[in-house]
């Protein structure tokens, strides 16, 4: 024990330490870490193949084989267009009457020539959907990305093949806004 009689109590106290841990406590010191330590590591190996069984059962098997197996197919860059800048008007009751908007539309490489061909008909679904906008439609960042997110799904619709299982428009992005 360590007392207060100065050095000669201290090395005292450090060899009746010593002693206790000589026989089988310095086994009890130096097993239970590491005993703690492989549960451990026991507990987190039973949970992963926990996981893992899980997910085969919900899966299947090819679909837990292609956790391994590295994906041949790389996905494109994007790309991204420029639409034309458009002068539209605004509903009538609207103090602001025109529109002036510029877009940029992000999409994959491989789609870019679909998107090139209907911007005939993208453009006329953007006029019509803006000519139906009023001021209060466009006010503020929940505005903006009602409508970046109503463009983005009308064009969708336009460019979706038949099964319609991807966005063909990854993004729209906003080059210029200006009502006056």
């Amino acid at each position: 024990m360590i007392t207060r009689l100065g050095m000669a109590g201290t090395t005292a106290a450090r060899d009746e330490v010593l002693d206790r841990l000589r026989g089988s406590g310095r086994i009890l010191v130096i097993a239970l870490p590491v005993v703690r330590l492989l549960a451990g590591i026991a507990a987190l190996v039973a949970v992963a193949a926990a996981g893992l069984g899980g997910y085969w059962l919900a899966a299947g098997p090819q679909a837990v084989q292609r956790l391994w197996t590295p994906s041949a197919e790389t996905a494109p860059a994007d790309a991204v267009v420029d639409m034309p800048e458009l002068v539209v008007n605004l509903r009538r009751d609207t103090p602001s009457r025109f529109l002036k908007i510029g877009l940029s539309l992000s999409v994959a490489g491989r789609d870019r020539p679909r998107l090139e061909q209907a911007m005939p008909q993208l453009t006329d679904s953007l006029q019509e959907f803006l000519r139906n906008l009023d001021q209060d439609d466009l006010e503020g960042s929940a505005g903006l990305h009602r409508l970046r997110s109503e463009i983005k799904r009308r064009f969708n619709l336009i460019l979706s093949d038949p099964a319609g299982r991807r966005d063909v428009v990854t993004d729209v992005l906003l080059r210029s806004l200006l009502t006056q």
